[in-house]
């Protein structure tokens, strides 16, 4: 009589995030079909060139510097173990890739890269705070950054990545793209979607806020 199979692990454990599909920010057919009930986006913007450039803007992303530099306030911040979530990685081509061991990386200031399992809660003045927790991030040769999930229900929910990202022609591009939710709470119609229209109009502050000359850039 043959032994038992072992158990399969699975890389995706149950996060304590407001929505389903966690790490479907990632995924590269996600504007054509994102969750069901969802508002898919993709927003970039030009930062400039070169290798320098990538670097200051990667370190700035990396450690809160989008959204304290878009007037966020960030609080109340317990750094994860990195290992949280390790969700499927994909090539150019759509292929699945065996996900890497994260390694850790410092800003300039020696404030440590936001990891995935971290928490935080956003305050933006006048509006309800926000709880977020990191549910993955990117580290590659030409490409950094992070998605958090929202934790809470007070406003859209769903996923957002914020990535920065130099180009095969040298130009460094900050981008993002996720998918959002209206709010559970009971807002219809233009109400609940200009809640989703807020939080994309807040992405494309933080993303702007990266520029070279933007408050808390260089």
């Amino acid at each position: 009589m043959s032994a038992p199979e072992p158990p399969k692990r699975s890389t995706h454990v149950d996060m304590p995030v407001a929505y389903a599909a966690v790490g479907a920010s990632k995924l590269p057919d996600l504007m054509r079909f994102p969750p069901e009930g969802s508002t898919p986006y993709e927003e970039q913007l030009r930062l400039g060139s070169g290798q320098e450039r990538f670097l200051t803007a990667s370190n700035l992303l990396m450690t809160w510097g989008a959204q304290r530099g878009a007037g966020l306030a960030v609080e109340d911040v317990v750094r994860g173990s990195g290992a949280h979530y390790l969700g499927p990685s994909f090539d150019q081509s759509g292929a699945p890739q065996a996900a890497d061991a994260p390694e850790e990386h410092f800003g300039p200031d020696g404030e440590p890269y936001l990891v995935a399992g971290s928490t935080a809660t956003l305050r933006a003045e006048g509006q309800d705070a926000r709880s977020v927790l990191i549910v993955y991030t990117i580290d590659e040769e030409r490409r950094v950054g992070f998605a958090w999930g929202t934790a809470d229900e007070n406003g859209a929910v769903g996923e957002q990545l914020f990535a920065v990202e130099r180009r095969e022609d040298d130009t460094v591009w900050a981008t993002a793209r996720g998918f959002l939710f209206p709010p559970k709470d009971g807002l219809l119609g233009l109400r609940a979607r200009g809640a989703v229209r807020a939080a994309i109009d807040s992405v494309r502050d933080q993303l702007a806020s990266l520029a070279p000359g933007a408050r808390g850039s260089v």
